[in-house]
């Protein structure tokens, strides 16, 4: 995976991620809220919570499986 800076639609900077898995490449920009209450361990621990209680957790990657 790969950090960088990217231009988005508005013209501002962006921090974004960028992975390719198999033959799509995926480009995720970040956003922060300038009002957000909650911090970013906050919102991650609530992202898990929820996935775990609702059975998301996915499946293992063909190249992580054994």
């Amino acid at each position: 995976m790969s950090d960088n800076i990217q231009t988005n639609t508005t013209g501002r900077l962006t921090p974004c991620l960028q992975q390719k898995i198999d033959k799509t490449r995926y480009l995720v920009e970040v956003h922060f809220s300038a009002t957000s209450t909650q911090s970013v361990e906050d919102k991650l621990k609530r992202v898990i919570l929820h996935d775990l209680e609702h059975g998301k957790q996915g499946r293992p990657r063909k190249r992580d499986e054994k």
